[in-house]
């Protein structure tokens, strides 16, 4: 990849100069004069050493600007992200430097007027100077483009993007070419080199300074008008990879002022009058001001109509074509307003969301046009003005994350949030978390505030209470109750769809839902799964969970289980509970069945469980410290099965399709019944692999942490959501009965289900989990995006299924992480191997003081088999009564002192875990050190080199002919 990356760069050079002596040619022939002024002044820039000693200085700054600050490997970006926000600073200062000289010196040594007096036009000479700094310029660049990709392509071990790097140049190149044209104006005003410098910085400072302008301009509105006509925020698309057509323009108008404003000025010798001559200064400014005007609006336009190429690996900084798609038919009478708040400094773990963020937002206002006003703060402080207008104005709130800053866990405050409204419409994104895709997130909130009415989803209230309430405490003997949590995949889904409530105790009307949601339905009375049949035969779209075992929303009751009795325990006031339904009636309709079996002992259906020998996380421990057991069922793409099964994810549907991972806790198998009407479809969504097994519920109650024994390996690939759509076979029925003739409408209704055999799923666990990253826990799971997924499926709204399940990857510091892994597993080993001596020395220290007590105990032990033996004597029971005082003595000393022990113990292993954790961080921070160091150094050397060869070769050259007497030594 490395030797790829090289290739790809020195071709594309390799094209841009043979392009750039390509556009010589007609300069060559047609205008020789111009060709020999350029020529002239390229040579003597490079014929003299101290050319060469700019050219080391200006890599020198690109490189410390790139490398040196310590957000480049907090941010951990194999980019020149760093470099892109000082590159104005620096051009500030190199350009002015290439500039100054470029007529002032020609003024200072009387040359001018020879310039002046060939047979050339003005515009010969002044594009003859314009296109010499423009070389010197592109040659200068090219060195820095070398130095700066041997390093980052060493730091990413040849993994960086090569796209994003070359546009980057692109970038750069094209301010050089309208910072030169302004600079070039200040050395045509004056015949001083130093104030030629001084001015060419005060020309294009405006430019360059209009990027800070929120520094000396209040307001929004102002604020995004003048930072968008700064070079930096021109700039920012080709910093992300993205070549703009407005972007262009911009530059390109830019230095067509600046090239007619220089052809102006040297040709003032004729307009200017005098005594002899009529001065045409106003019509020179009217035609400058014309241009302006003209070279405004040509930007203006192309900002409205913008054209853009995304040359990035995986098109990682342009949105998709869904997105495209949204964004082009927004229907709105008035535009949306975005304000995104992002903190200056983030972590390491969500430095990838704030550049995802910035770049998309750049995106949107690009080809939204006038149809969305975007504002980006991106160097927010916690005390600042903004951060207070996000808290009072949106409620957008600082928030504590976990993460790595320099290769250090820290935690840190940060404010990375957004707000979406148009009108009275407002959707708050209180914060991106760094698993969930930004471009979902804005293009979900963007839909929200623009759509006049949203698809209804109504969520059946059962006992699984996915809105909270409160129910009886079980655990609780004296009564009381518990509150149970609102889940936040409500949150989730009303962020896309008005979600409501429904009792299903009433008649469902089908025509007020787009969506029904039903978790453990099996916990419904019979009256109310009635009505939940009634809805779905009536061609509702429903998602049925239904759970064995529901183990994180134990609230809800098992399938084989009774519900949870009514009221209070206490004063016996607790009421027997009712009935749950037969939810074989609802899996009939379906034509499939769970795995297990209904006995005729039992109450109700006996679902089996399902568990399965694959573990991709085997260092993941739950809750009180057990291993993972085989019932918690991952499923991803590398879930073994056997040479003739089927994919666990089903690539066709785009359900599971973009689905990378997902989690089953205690999951059931759901079956297709022999008797399945072919008039239905029954689509697989996710199945196990084939390593696989049942369990019952009693076999794990009664087995308790070693249910081995009651594990039946079946080895069969087992179905755990499924999609049935299709007209059901009782429909068909009563079509083929006479007597049915009236419903024959109702009859042919088409059902769509799609069942889930499980319910943990919809945890908030798992919504938190996949929108926050823990550096700690590599575990990333997509159990929400399945569940949207399949509701959008199911509400007939594909708009964002494509637009989730999109995860790009920026190129990281590869050789950075690796080195910094190895000093953690290091430092973790030291860390075990203390814990392990301190535990030792703890165990031995208790069995020394334990001594006397077991030896006390011992005397006791034998006193008391004689008293069993009833030989007992008075004197033997007084010596045991004292032995009996002694050892309490003597436990109350032990205890005392393992305290200390234990206290002086833990103190120690303290400290040093604190040592191990200080030289991991000393270690960590050498070795960004060590890289930053020799990124910084050794760029500049190349140059440096060259023109120590050219000053030895002048040297040469100018000795050469005279005679050793005439040389100074």
């Amino acid at each position: 990849m490395a030797w790829i990356n090289a290739i790809t760069l020195v071709c594309f050079d390799l094209i841009f100069a043979g392009a750039f002596f390509v556009a010589m040619i007609p300069l060559l022939l047609v205008k020789q004069a111009a060709y020999a002024v350029m020529k002239r002044n390229f040579k003597s820039y490079f014929s003299n050493p101290t050319g060469y000693v700019f050219l080391a200085i200006f890599v020198l700054l690109t490189s410390m600007a790139a490398f040196w600050p310590h957000e480049f490997f907090n941010a951990n970006l194999a980019n020149l992200a760093q470099l892109n926000q000082n590159i104005g600073l620096i051009m500030l200062v190199f350009v002015p430097a290439i500039t100054m000289g470029l007529w002032a010196d020609e003024r200072r040594q009387g040359t001018d007027e020879l310039l002046l007096t060939l047979p050339a036009t003005d515009f010969d000479i002044v594009m003859g100077k314009y296109l010499a700094a423009v070389a010197v310029f592109s040659v200068s660049l090219l060195f820095s483009q070398f130095c700066n990709f041997l390093v980052l392509n060493a730091l990413s071990e040849g993994d960086m993007d090569i796209g994003l790097f070359l546009t980057t140049y692109i970038g750069y190149w094209f301010i050089g070419l309208a910072m030169i044209s302004l600079g070039m104006v200040a050395s045509f005003l004056t015949h001083n080199l130093t104030l030629g410098f001084v001015m060419g910085v005060l020309i294009n400072a405006p430019f360059v300074m209009l990027q800070y302008a929120d520094a000396f301009v209040t307001g929004t509105g102002w604020i995004q008008f003048f930072s968008q006509a700064s070079i930096g925020s021109q700039f920012e698309d080709f910093g992300r990879g993205v070549v703009s057509l407005s972007s262009l323009v911009y530059f390109i108008m830019l230095t067509v002022f600046g090239v007619y404003l220089s052809m102006v000025l040297i040709g003032r010798r004729h307009w200017l009058g005098g005594k002899d001559g009529e001065s045409r200064l106003g019509h020179y400014l009217l035609r400058t001001i014309s241009l302006v005007v003209i070279a405004s609006s040509a930007t203006l336009f192309f900002v409205l109509h913008d054209s853009r190429w995304d040359a990035t690996a995986g098109k990682t900084s342009s949105i998709s074509p869904q997105t495209m798609k949204l964004i082009r038919n927004l229907k709105s009478d008035e535009p949306v307003r975005i304000e995104a708040f992002i903190s200056a400094e983030v972590p390491e773990s969500y430095a990838e969301v704030k550049s995802d963020l910035i770049s998309y937002l750049n995106e949107f206002r690009g080809a939204s046009g006038a149809k969305m006003d975007v504002f980006i703060y991106d160097d927010l402080e916690p005390f600042s003005e903004l951060a207070e207008k996000a808290r009072d104005q949106y409620g957008i709130m600082p928030v504590q994350v976990v993460g790595e800053t320099r290769g250090i866990m820290q935690a840190k405050e940060i404010i990375l949030g957004a707000a979406v409204q148009r009108g009275l419409e407002k959707v708050v994104i209180p914060f991106f978390g760094n698993r969930i895709p930004v471009e979902y997130e804005l293009v979900r909130s963007i839909s929200t505030v623009t759509d006049q009415q949203r698809k209804r989803i109504g969520v059946l209230t059962t006992d699984a209470m996915l809105f909270g309430g409160v129910r009886p405490d079980p655990t609780n003997p004296f009564g009381g109750f518990q509150n149970v949590p609102k889940q936040r995949i409500v949150d989730e889904l009303e962020k896309q769809y008005d979600v409501e409530q429904v009792d299903p105790g009433e008649p469902i009307d089908p025509t007020k839902f787009d969506v029904l949601v039903a978790v453990q339905p099996s916990s419904l009375t019979q009256p109310q799964l009635d009505n939940l049949l009634t809805a779905i035969k009536a061609g509702v779209p429903t998602a049925v969970f239904d759970d064995p075992v529901p183990l994180t929303m134990n609230q809800a009751p098992p399938i084989s289980a009774p519900k949870a009795p009514q009221g209070s325990a206490m004063f016996g006031r607790q009421q027997p509970p009712p009935q749950k339904c037969d939810i074989r009636q609802l899996w009939n309709l379906l034509g499939v069945t769970l795995s297990g079996q209904q006995l005729v002992t039992d109450q109700y259906f006996n679902a089996n469980i399902i568990w399965q020998k694959y573990n991709p996380h085997p260092k993941l421990r739950i809750g009180g410290g057990g291993q993972i057991t085989p019932e918690w069922v991952f499923v991803d793409r590398n879930t073994p099965i056997a040479e003739d099964a089927l994919s666990p994810l089903n690539p066709d549907i785009d359900i599971s399709q973009n689905l990378s991972e997902v989690l089953f806790v205690y999951p059931g198998a759901i079956l297709r019944s022999k008797n399945f009407p072919q008039s239905m479809t029954f689509t697989p969504l996710i199945r196990t692999g084939s390593l696989t097994g049942t369990v019952t519920l009693d076999g794990l109650t009664r087995q308790g942490n070693d249910p081995t024994g009651q594990r039946a390996l079946t080895g069969e690939q087992y179905t755990l959501a499924a999609l049935i759509e299709g007209t059901p076979s009782s429909n068909i029925d009563k079509l083929a009965d006479p007597n049915q003739k009236q419903t024959e409408t109702a009859a042919t209704t088409p059902i769509r289900v799609a069942m889930v055999a499980d319910i943990d799923l919809l945890h908030s666990a798992f919504v938190g989990l996949q929108a926050e990253k823990n550096d700690q826990i590599e575990l990333s799971l997509d159990n929400t995006t399945f569940v949207l997924n399949l509701l959008d499926n199911l509400a007939g709204d594909d708009r964002f299924t494509t637009i989730r399940g999109k995860s790009p990857r920026l190129a990281r510091l590869t050789m950075v992480d690796t080195m910094t892994k190895h000093a953690v597993e290091e430092s973790t080993r030291e860390e075990e191997a203390a814990k392990t001596e301190f535990e030792a020395e703890q165990k031995a220290k208790e069995e020394e003081i334990n001594k006397p007590v077991e030896a006390l105990q011992e005397l006791i032990t034998k006193l008391q088999a004689k008293q069993a033996r009833q030989q007992m004597t008075a004197e033997d029971q007084i010596e045991l009564t004292k032995l009996a005082k002694r050892v309490r003595e003597q436990e109350a000393v032990a205890n005392r002192k393992l305290q200390v022990e234990a206290e002086r113990i833990t103190k120690e292993l303290q400290e040093t875990q604190q040592h191990i954790q200080r030289d991991l961080d000393r270690q960590v921070l050498k070795t960004q050190n060590t890289f930053k160091m020799f990124a910084v150094i050794l760029p500049p050397i190349p140059p440096i080199l060259v023109g120590l060869i050219v000053f030895v070769i002048r040297r040469i050259k100018e000795r050469e002919g005279l005679s050793k007497d005439r040389i100074v030594k």
